[in-house]
């Protein structure tokens, strides 16, 4: 039997680790008025990591891992060079990939690396359309700029070579599991806190929501008279992460609530389905609620459990949604006396961004324009940096120095017309078959596996991947480091979830 451990050594390390680095951030953020020390702080922290994978390359992966989880759109810390800026992202994954270089020289693991490539077709032929959709940017001349920042993202595909190289023992799989949770956990409390600083209008709120804005965490929107919707890409891993918990409690047998695991993991599921609430994400709402859809579907009809039992799951379910939803009415009301010196703070956010039915309407409008533009090159696509020109009613667009809304742009809300757009119809084909040969190997290992721990995490896995490919239909993840390394979790656990694997204490 698998013993399956979301709480350890190393979830503790990863919480210490995280408020660190929040603390740190904050901090230069801050600290910036009297004097800039983003760039020390930023080469700092990446020589520290790249000596780390030096000694040990699985730390170095576990923490280029946490700030995946953690770090949004990855610029928790900047290095800004003129007017362009190397994200803390770009940072670890460069040193991280130096050090997996260096070892695989010294380890003289040439061929094994050559093979790992060719056992995953799916990532060579996405390697080869995402190489064409780059040469054909280049031949339309397209903005260097916009093609750098387009297709930097689908480099992050790389790490899936030091991952299935360092990554192979059932220890690997738990430290993983508990960075995840650990990080899960920090996000929905960082948002809960944030939601408590604003509703509050506290007097860091203004500090708080520059230094939200300037690292491109979150978006925080005021809805009422105190209630603000606090949005972070980040969380995309706490939609994930809930039906990975739910599955595992739900799947693996009997729920024995008396044993403090399953205690922890309910109050983590709780947590986050109260950030999910929060977000006010119709995107993630949409994921959660089809997901849910499909694990009653899998839960009666394939795995056929017990009618009680599922009803039990509902049950359950509206109890916790309940109280998630008192949790943040009752964080909202908290009397707290702090004075009102600061009650301007929530009408500079309304200037800043209004609420998202305008978000929503502006999406449309990219509409007709995309789909117009896909059509001059349908099957090959328009390569990376293709711009498309629209009409929004975005208030940070539509302006003064902007009345009319028009606004360019390489980046878009519909996921699979942004792949039709830039890759083509070919490389949208490519990237599914990589989708359904996850999906496949995943239901052939819970088929194979006896464990029902091991069966039930895999479920989780998959439902986890369920929802984040219905997110990317209406906001772009498969194409960004978030989705993708949500992919190359799972192309990293697949061959550790194996029954042949032999276990290894942790």
């Amino acid at each position: 039997m698998v013993k399956l451990k979301f709480f350890g050594s190393t979830f503790r390390l990863t919480i210490l680790f995280i408020i660190l680095t929040e603390l740190l951030s904050f901090f230069v953020y801050w600290y910036k008025i009297v004097f800039d020390i983003q760039a020390i702080v930023f080469v700092i922290i990446i020589s520290v990591i790249f000596l780390i994978s030096l000694k040990d390359l699985k730390l170095g992966l576990l923490a280029a891992l946490t700030e995946l989880f953690i770090g949004a759109q990855g610029h928790l810390f900047n290095l800004n060079i003129g007017n362009f800026a190397i994200s803390i992202r770009i940072g670890i994954f460069t040193v991280v990939m130096l050090a997996w270089l260096i070892w695989t020289i010294r380890k003289k693991t040439y061929r094994s690396t050559v093979n790992l490539i060719k056992s995953h077709k799916e990532l060579i032929y996405l390697a080869a359309i995402c190489l064409w959709a780059l040469a054909f940017a280049l031949f339309r001349q397209n903005s260097l700029k916009d093609i750098f920042l387009d297709f930097n993202a689908w480099l992050y595909f790389l790490y899936f070579l030091p991952f299935l190289t360092i990554f192979k023992t059932q220890k690997h799989l738990n430290q993983i599991l508990q960075v995840f949770t650990a990080s899960i956990i920090a996000i929905s409390l960082k948002s809960i806190f944030i939601l408590f600083i604003f509703s509050h209008k506290l007097s860091i709120l203004r500090d708080f929501y520059r230094w939200g804005r300037d690292t491109r965490w979150g978006e925080f929107t005021l809805l009422s008279n105190n209630f603000y919707r606090i949005f972070s890409q980040s969380q995309i891993f706490i939609l994930i992460g809930f039906f990975i918990l739910l599955s595992y409690l739900f799947f693996k047998g009997k729920s024995n609530y008396r044993v403090k695991n399953n205690q922890y993991l309910s109050v983590v599921l709780f947590l986050l389905l109260s950030t999910i609430i929060l977000s006010l994400s119709r995107s993630y709402w949409v994921g959660l609620f089809l997901g849910f859809i499909l694990l009653l579907i899998v839960a009666t009809f394939i795995v056929k459990q017990k009618k009680s039992r599922l009803a039990a799951l509902i049950i359950r379910l509206t109890f916790i949604t309940l109280l998630s939803y008192a949790l943040i009415i009752t964080i909202i009301n908290i009397p707290i006396s702090f004075g009102n010196g600061f009650s301007t703070s929530g009408s500079m956010i309304t200037d800043r961004i209004s609420i998202s039915d305008n978000a929503v309407s502006s999406r449309w409008s990219q509409l007709p324009k995309l789909s117009k533009k896909i059509i001059k090159h349908p099957i090959i696509g328009s390569g990376w940096g293709t711009t498309v020109t629209y009409q929004s009613q975005d208030p940070r667009i539509l302006n003064e120095e902007n009345p009319h809304g028009w606004y360019t742009t390489y980046a878009f809300e519909w996921g699979y017309l942004d792949f039709l757009l830039k890759i083509g119809l070919l490389g949208l084909i490519i990237y599914l078959t990589l989708l359904i040969s996850i999906f496949k190997k995943l239901w052939d290992l819970h088929k194979k596996n006896t464990d029902r721990y091991v069966r039930a995490l895999i479920l989780g896995l998959m439902f986890g991947l369920f929802s984040l490919i219905i997110v990317h239909g209406f906001s772009p993840y498969l194409n960004h480091p978030l989705g993708i390394g949500y992919l190359l979790i799972l192309l990293t656990l697949i061959p550790i979830l194996h029954p042949k694997t032999e276990p290894t204490k942790s």
